[in-house]
């Protein structure tokens, strides 16, 4: 499967490279071109046990890949994740700014049927509206549904919280993207993914 992660944060990083190391072909996109460089060659710009090793592994297996461009990322991926930042406003509300550009730039570049799935913490009615802005933007002959699942990544230990989580949430209205997403993500319904890497430790 062809997944693409919006956001090459601390969340999306660490997405992109799981999934990758599950086999799939994951691109990871982010605007910031010094960062999305580094990660290209090797370096991450985060410190997370087991995350270098991964991104090494994948890159070199061609498994992996960092861009800048949108229409690289997006436009013949199966399943895309929204993991851009959610800063907090001065009243204590999330500031979905990002969230808001990486589905207008999802919607303009998409070019097949597509699952879109929320990975960070959003509030309540985020699916909602990034829904109304993807249907309202992309190609009407194109089937894109939005799907939560947040994550529960604790730091210095989200590589084995990942391949070995203790609760997995899938959200949506829509039984076949559930289906997708039993089946793709490590779930009680998937244990040979559950498992995980045997090498993947905190060390």
């Amino acid at each position: 499967m062809k997944v693409t992660v919006a956001g090459a944060g601390y969340v999306g990083l660490v997405t992109s490279a799981c999934l990758a190391e599950f086999g799939h072909v994951v691109t990871c996109v982010d605007v910031q071109k010094e960062k999305i460089d580094m990660l290209q060659s090797g370096r991450s710009p985060i410190i997370e046990p087991g995350l270098d090793s991964l991104l090494e592994k994948n890159l070199h297996n061609k498994q992996l890949n960092f861009t800048i461009n949108p229409y690289d990322a997006y436009s013949k991926a199966d399943l895309i994740f929204i993991a851009v930042g959610t800063p907090e406003k001065n009243d204590g509300s999330a500031d979905l700014k990002y969230i808001h550009v990486a589905a207008h730039t999802i919607a303009h570049y998409i070019e097949r049927d597509v699952i879109i799935c929320t990975r960070g913490a959003v509030p309540v009615g985020t699916n909602e509206l990034i829904q109304e802005i993807i249907d309202s933007r992309k190609p009407p002959n194109l089937q894109a549904e939005v799907v939560a699942n947040p994550e529960f990544l604790r730091e210095g230990t989200a590589i084995i919280d990942f391949f070995h989580g203790d609760r997995i949430v899938i959200g949506t209205r829509d039984p076949n993207a559930a289906a997708v997403m039993e089946q793709f993500l490590p779930t009680a319904a998937n244990p040979d993914i559950q498992n995980g890497p045997p090498k993947c430790r905190n060390d």
